[in-house]
């Protein structure tokens, strides 16, 4: 849904659009109005007739600074002015302060659209649209859910789709390219119809300086990539929760951000059919399998270089052809479909890794991407077209890895040597004499929270890398 969280404000023959800080008349060429004088034409619409106190307008557009009355005059004439033969639209009450006597209807501005368009969950059937139904359920009742997981689990995608089905207006805003919390604040600002220039310093700063729909008006914030500013996210949740009574939020994040009222909603891998398993519909219904079988579909109808007839998928390097001979579709049969399935296994259901293997089926095949998992992060490289952090498997991990603290990082280094499932006993073990057994929890709870440790519940706990993340803990040493 491409919807926006402002609009612009009609009345009569004119049309203010705050976001830009311009009024539009009818047949005539849009008039800046600087931000002083857009802030008090908004403040005095909004009030809806109401008179507005010297003291609330010089709040409203001089917050926080000790203004004399003439420059709130000075704005106001030129307010009259831009109105022109309107002018008496903006009333003085002796005494009281003014009032905008006109009615004004909120029309849909141009906002930023969503990242892409509705994602088709493919591997996530059998969760069905009811993944997507539970999160935006989640959100309804608590307000603030954080979709967390593993890097490459998909959370992405599926905070997307969610936007899409929400009926309310959403706000997107990816925090990718957020160093700080000022550049967060600015990010989130532009996603909910801040005017434009401004700076922020603070989170309260920013809802007090929001535009009236999102207080009023059913809204869904979504934070896309919150890890690396935990901290400053939680605070600004928090802060816009309690002051705009009808927004929610759905943040994505590899870690909780531990905000008040937070729901976390731990985004699971995709199902795989278990070992063993030979019937190729059982095995092409699973949801892992399933992606690797779409994506190396897509991949190979792309491809000029691999022509591969169904049930020939294990060795597709040997069907190289010439680049003008179009590839065929990538068909597998029963035997394809149970190497598919060992590998989907190997990677853990994993959506980014399988996209990643899936794509290398048209150079390699089937039979060399299972060998090539023994080195899986030199294997799984993406296109040169994806987001920096979905380039590589490595670079995925990398984000995460950056965001450990020191004790952390060693852990999951040292936790690499254990075997695929260990103790408490056995992690405190291997991180002797450099972290205490205290320490050694806080690490295993702190790699936990990040998604890069799975934690089973049982008689007694039990833990495990994903294979991905094993992979790139031994390629970072043992130091």
């Amino acid at each position: 849904m491409e919807t926006d969280t402002m609009g612009a404000l009609a009345f009569g023959r004119h049309t203010f659009d705050p976001a830009r800080c311009e009024l539009r008349t009818a047949g005539g060429a849009p008039v800046p109005l600087g931000q002083r004088a857009a802030r008090l034409l908004q403040a005095l619409i909004e009030a809806g007739g109401r008179v507005l106190s010297r003291d609330d307008l010089l709040r409203r557009a001089w917050p926080g600074q000790d203004i004399d009355d003439g420059n709130l005059r000075v704005q106001i004439a030129a307010l009259r002015r831009a109105l022109a033969d309107d002018r008496a639209l903006i009333g003085t009450v002796a005494g009281r302060g003014y009032l905008f006597a006109g009615r004004a209807e909120r029309r849909a501005a141009a906002r930023p659209r969503l990242p892409g368009p509705a994602p088709h969950l493919v591997g996530r059937v059998s969760a069905g649209p009811g993944l997507v139904d539970d999160v935006l359920a989640r959100v309804a009742a608590s307000r603030f859910v954080t979709l967390a997981g593993a890097p490459g689990i998909g959370k992405t995608a599926l905070a997307l789709a969610a936007a899409h089905r929400d009926g309310g207006t959403v706000a997107w805003a990816g925090l990718d390219a957020a160093g700080t919390e000022e550049g967060m604040l600015a990010i989130v600002a532009a996603a909910l119809g801040c005017m434009p220039g401004q700076r922020w310093s603070s989170a309260a700063g920013l809802a007090a300086r929001l535009p009236a729909a999102p207080r009023f008006a059913p809204a869904l914030l979504v934070l896309d990539n919150c890890e690396h500013l935990a901290d400053a996210c939680s605070r600004l949740v928090e802060t816009l929760l309690a002051q705009c009574p009808e927004l929610r939020v759905l943040a994505t994040s590899r870690q909780p951000l531990l905000a008040s009222g937070e729901t976390v909603l731990r985004v699971p891998a995709l199902d795989l059919p278990p070992p063993g398993e030979t019937d190729p519909a059982r095995l092409a219904g699973s949801g892992a399998v399933a992606l690797f079988v779409a994506r190396a579909a897509v991949a190979s109808t792309a491809s000029p270089r691999a022509s591969t007839p169904a049930g020939s998928m294990h060795d597709a390097s040997t069907h190289v052809c010439s680049p003008d001979v179009a590839s065929t579709a990538f068909l597998p049969d029963a035997a394809d479909l149970m190497s598919i399935a060992a590998i989907c296994r190997r990677l853990d259901g994993l959506p980014l890794a399988i996209e990643l293997a899936a794509a290398q089926v048209p150079a390699l095949g089937l039979r060399r991407i299972a060998a090539g998992l023994d080195d899986m992060l030199r294997l799984l490289q993406g296109p040169p077209g994806a987001t920096t952090r979905h380039r590589t498997l490595r670079a995925a991990l990398d984000w995460s890895h950056v965001l450990l603290p020191p004790a952390a990082q060693e852990a999951l280094r040292r936790l690499a040597r254990l075997p695929a499932w260990f103790t408490l006993d056995e992690a405190a073990a291997v991180l002797r004499p450099s972290q205490s057994a205290y320490e050694a929890i806080d690490s295993l709870a702190v790699l936990a929270a990040h998604s890069l440790l799975v934690v089973e519940h049982g008689h007694g706990a039990r833990f495990r890398l994903l294979s991905t993340t094993r992979a790139y803990a031994l390629s970072l040493g043992n130091s």
